[in-house]
């Protein structure tokens, strides 16, 4: 990790006064009103990886940096209230082991009975440690990659999004076209893990008739990953160019096919990062399945395949997502089953919040589109290979809930979902296949 070894006194400082500064009533009551009853870790899918894993104590760090820039007496008896800067790299580097334990998936904010976010301070954590350097590799270079414009300049990435825009054309899918209502919005994530989403969505809308379109070349790598590695500037840089692009087509709503954080940022968080609405509608693909499904303006092929459902948390439980896809999936299969935990409190599959992103398969799995290594230091080496031993952990609660359920297809709309899956199967051996909600439901539309 570029600066992973530095240790700035005067970086830490800078970035205390900025996080001061981004301090609001909701975020102090975040920071100040936990009781420390840890009601949340019971659902953190991190706890089981270690009882220092729990939400309360990854949230400590940002608690310790506020306290020391916002009460008097916190300034004056430090030691007292726990007030304090990172000392050392050393713990600097435990502060990174913290944050990146934190899949953001709101499990700790529903159970919480204060209505604590804890996910959201320790995503605040990031955006410090990222100021000094502590930022993995991958990620950094895939927000220096989105932040300069051009996703496609590496050949191994271009090569993939020319192959798949090949197929959409041979649908007939129309690019940039001005005057479309719906815009198309995939990233370059989605062409790279789940292409299959992005063939079975373009089938979906020309079935439903709808007047879209979709860029020519992804706009993000994944809109925007620079918010989860903790850099403001370029996630507004990356989020203007995508509103930019919607308003010049005219279009007044925007589709998703994943239903990730892309969903959640883009819906809800994204107005507030700009400072004024978006000036076009998001919804997921599932959203207008349902809606034709329920006016039947669309009939699906039924199968007797057992499938299930895993929801993506910040679609369901963070979007409001919940039953919709549920709905549409019982629709086609008689033998649909809904896991154990189905609904509000869905477990989560320990992946997100740019996790399985970082982790050593998919290092490996970049570093063969790159056509070459990826330079990281011993250091993250040992950091990335713990994170990934973690992950796994943190993923068997689902694993094992999928497997209970008996189901042999599992189907999720959200691309760190199936790659996160797809690692937790192969180590846990649950021997299933997951796929895209769009990718399945394109398979029985009918002829």
């Amino acid at each position: 990790m570029s600066g992973w070894e530095a240790f700035s006194p005067d970086t830490l400082r800078s970035e205390a006064k900025a996080i001061a500064g981004r301090l609001n009533p909701v975020l102090l009551h975040f920071v100040e009103d936990c009781v420390g009853c840890a009601l949340c870790e019971v659902n953190c899918p991190y706890t089981p990886a270690g009882e220092e894993y729990g939400p309360v104590e990854k949230a400590e760090p940002l608690r310790r940096i506020v306290r020391g820039q916002v009460f008097l007496a916190a300034k004056v008896l430090p030691w007292l209230f726990g007030a304090r800067l990172p000392r050392s790299a050393e713990e600097l580097d435990r502060w990174a082991e913290l944050a990146y334990r934190c899949t953001n998936c709101g499990l700790c904010y529903i159970t919480c009975p204060f209505g604590i976010h804890s996910g959201t301070m320790i995503q605040h954590l990031r955006y410090s440690l990222a100021r000094t350097g502590r930022i993995p590799t991958l990620l950094k270079m895939m927000m220096d990659l989105e932040a300069s414009g051009n996703v496609l300049s590496v050949e191994g990435f271009s090569k993939v999004w020319s192959e798949l825009l090949g197929k959409l054309e041979g649908l007939g899918v129309s690019f940039d076209r001005k005057g479309a209502k719906y815009v198309y919005l995939p990233s370059l994530a989605e062409a790279l893990i789940t292409p299959g989403a992005l063939v079975g969505t373009a089938k979906i809308l020309n079935k439903l008739g709808l007047d879209w379109t979709m860029p020519s070349k992804p706009l993000s790598v994944r809109a925007p990953i620079a918010n989860l590695a903790g850099d403001s500037g370029a996630a507004l840089e990356v989020t203007r160019r995508i509103v930019d692009y919607v308003a010049g087509i005219g279009a007044s709503t925007v589709v998703l096919s994943d239903g990730g954080y892309p969903y959640r940022f883009l819906r809800f968080d994204a107005p507030a990062l700009l400072g004024k609405p978006l000036g076009f509608e998001v919804v997921h693909i599932v959203e207008l399945l349902h809606e034709a499904l329920r006016k039947g303006s669309l009939k699906l092929r039924e199968v007797d395949q057992k499938i299930t459902w895993h929801s993506p948390c910040q679609l369901g439980r963070m979007g409001g997502l919940i039953e919709e896809p549920a709905e549409v999936l019982s629709s086609t299969s008689k033998n649909f089953v809904k896991l154990e935990s189905h609904g509000l409190l869905s477990k989560c599959c320990g992946g997100g919040n740019a996790i399985a992103c970082v982790v050593p398969p998919t290092i490996e799995m970049f570093e063969g589109l790159l056509g070459g290594k990826i330079p990281i230091s011993e250091k993250e080496k040992v950091f990335l290979d713990k994170l990934y031993k973690d992950m796994l952990i943190a993923s068997k609660a689902k694993v094992d809930e999928i497997r209970k359920s008996g189901a042999s297809t599992v189907i999720t709309a959200c691309v760190g979902c199936v790659h996160t899956l797809q690692l937790a199967s192969k180590a846990h051996g649950l021997g299933v296949e997951i796929k895209t909600l769009p990718e399945y439901i394109a398979e029985l539309l009918p002829e």
